[in-house]
């Protein structure tokens, strides 16, 4: 479950592409998502590049616009 909830600039098309931002484990990029960006396709390289902290690895999955959620939208885990 997600611990928050926020939502990244002010755009509020329906999210076409989801960003997962994943915390190295063992020295290998993939380990688990500590955040969920969701953005329209305009804005989903900023979202992969800019939206997602640094500190994390970025990786893109496929989201559909009929889950309802919108651009900017983003779930933090703990």
């Amino acid at each position: 479950m997600p611990k928050s909830t926020r939502h990244i600039g002010t755009c509020t098309r329906p999210a076409a592409t989801l960003i997962e931002g994943r915390a190295p484990v063992d020295d290998l990029a993939y380990g688990p998502i500590r955040t969920e960006v969701y953005a329209c396709d305009e804005h989903a390289y900023t979202a992969r590049t800019e939206w997602i902290e640094q500190s994390l690895t970025a990786f893109t999955a496929l989201a559909e616009p009929t889950t309802g959620h919108a651009c900017g939208e983003a779930f933090d885990h703990d």
